[in-house]
C-alpha cells in the first residue's frame, strides 16, 4: 500500500500542490458560473489561471531561492493575479489560493522573508478595499484580522513542522554517529587483537628465542667435550634439560597470556640468572657493572633493561658469534644509561630485525632512545638512554 508521509518535505509539497490545483480549479469553475456569457472575460481568466499555474511551477522548480530577484518577482506576480481573481471572482478558490501563498512564505523557507510577506499582505488588501460590493469591501481592521488569523494558524503549523524536521535530522545524526562508533569500535577491536598478537610474538621472540639459543649452545658444547670431559658434558646436559623445561613453562605463559607483562623484581639477580644459562659453556664470558639504585626503579623499566640485555646476548651469539659480553647500567643526568657490547663479528650495514625493533619500541615507549653501533672489524654495541621513572626526556 502506497503511504505518504505528510510531515516530510515531499509530503508537504504534495499537499500544497493539491491545494493549489484545487484552488485554481475552483477559480476556473467560479469564473464560468459568474461571467454569464462574457467570453472575453472567460478567456482572460483562463489565460491568467494557466499563467499563474506555470509561474508557480517555475518558481518552485527553477528559482527556489527566495532571496533571488526572480523568485520575488514570480511570487509578486502570483499575488497580483490572485488579487485580480479576488476582485472579479471572489469565492472559496481565491481564499484557498491566498492560504497557499502564505504557506509558500512560511513553510517553504528557513527564515520568514518579511519583504514577501508585505507584498502578499498588500495584494491581499487591495481587492477588499477597492471592491464596490459592500459584502466584499472590508475595513482595514477586518482585512488585517482575517489575514492574521490565517497567518497565525500557518505559523503554528510551521513551528510544528520545524520541530519535526529537527527531530528527523537529530535521529539521522544519531544514526550516523552510532554507525561511526560501531566502525571505530570494530577498528579498536582489530587494533587490540593485532597489538596482542604482536605482544605475544615479541614475548615468544624475547624469552623462548633466547632460551633456545642458550639450549643450542649448551648442547653443542656438551657434544664437543663429551669424550674429553664426560662429567662436564653431563652437567651441561642436565643444565640443558632444565632450560628445556623452562622453555615449556615460558611457552605456556605466553600462549595462555596469563601475564600482562613480564615484570622483574630483582634486576641484578635476573641478569645473573641470564648469564648462568651460558656459564656451563666455558667459552662465554660476561661482565656486569650496575649501580644499585636501579633496583628502586619501576618494574617496567627493569623489565625493559632485562629484555634489552637478553636480546643483545642472543643476537651476539646467534649472529655475531660473540664470546664476551659487557653490560653497563649507570645513572647519567637523571637518566639510566645502558650499554651492551660484545666482541663478535662487525657489521658495516645494520639491518634491524624483530629483536632490535623490539628493543627500540620498548625503550621509546618509556620516552627513551637507543642506538646500535658496530665496527667494521669486530664488536656490536647497544647504547640506550632511559629516563628515570619512564618520563619523557
Amino acid at each position: 500500500m502506497f503511504m505518504i508521509d505528510y510531515l516530510s518535505p515531499k509530503g508537504r509539497s504534495l499537499i500544497k500542490r493539491i491545494m493549489r490545483f484545487g484552488a485554481l480549479l475552483l477559480i476556473f469553475y467560479n469564473a464560468f458560473t459568474q461571467v454569464h456569457g462574457n467570453l472575453h472575460l472567460a478567456i482572460i481568466v483562463s489565460g491568467l489561471i494557466i499563467s499563474v499555474a506555470v509561474n508557480d511551477f517555475i518558481r518552485e522548480e527553477i528559482f527556489r531561492d527566495y532571496k533571488s530577484v526572480w523568485y520575488c518577482l514570480s511570487f509578486a506576480l502570483s499575488s497580483a493575479i490572485n488579487a485580480y481573481f479576488t476582485y472579479r471572482i471572489a469565492g472559496e478558490g481565491t481564499s484557498i489560493y491566498s492560504i497557499v501563498l502564505i504557506i509558500d512564505i512560511l513553510m517553504g523557507t528557513d527564515k520568514i522573508p518579511v519583504s514577501l510577506l508585505i507584498v502578499n499582505f498588500i495584494a491581499y488588501c487591495i481587492p477588499y478595499k477597492i471592491n464596490s460590493d459592500p459584502q466584499i469591501n472590508l475595513s482595514l481592521e477586518q482585512i488585517f484580522l482575517n489575514y492574521m488569523g490565517i497567518f497565525i494558524v500557518i505559523l503554528i503549523m510551521r513551528s510544528f513542522f520545524v520541530e519535526k524536521v529537527k527531530a528527523i535530522k537529530l535521529n539521522e545524526e544519531l544514526t550516523s554517529v552510532n554507525l561511526k562508533l560501531k566502525e571505530y569500535s570494530d577498528k579498536i577491536e582489530e587494533l587490540t587483537v593485532s597489538k596482542e598478537r604482536t605482544r605475544i610474538a615479541q614475548e615468544l621472540h624475547d624469552s623462548i628465542g633466547h632460551s633456545l639459543i642458550a639450549l643450542s649452545m649448551n648442547l653443542e658444547y656438551a657434544e664437543n667435550v663429551v669424550d674429553i670431559k664426560p662429567e662436564k658434558a653431563k652437567e651441561v646436559i642436565n643444565k640443558a634439560h632444565d632450560m628445556s623445561k623452562n622453555c615449556i613453562i615460558k611457552l605456556r605463559e605466553v600462549v595462555s597470556v596469563m601475564k600482562e607483562d613480564s615484570s622483574v623484581s630483582n634486576l641484578r639477580e635476573a641478569i645473573n640468572k641470564l648469564f648462568m644459562n651460558f656459564k656451563s659453556n666455558e667459552k662465554y664470558k660476561f661482565n656486569l657493572r650496575m649501580y644499585n639504585g636501579i633496583e628502586e626503579e619501576a618494574g617496567n623499566i627493569k623489565s625493559c633493561i632485562y629484555k634489552t640485555i637478553m636480546e643483545g646476548i642472543t643476537n651476539g651469539i646467534k649472529h655475531g658469534k660473540a664470546e664476551e659480553f659487557n653490560v653497563e647500567i649507570e645513572k647519567s643526568c637523571g637518566n639510566i644509561a645502558l650499554k651492551v657490547s660484545n666482541n663478535g663479528l662487525g657489521c658495516s650495514n645494520i639491518k634491524k630485525s624483530n629483536g632490535t625493533l623490539g628493543i627500540e619500541k620498548r625503550i621509546t615507549d618509556l620516552g627513551g632512545s637507543v642506538k646500535f653501533y658496530s665496527e667494521n672489524e669486530t664488536g656490536f654495541m647497544i647504547d640506550a638512554i632511559i629516563p628515570m621513572g619512564g618520563k619523557e626526556l
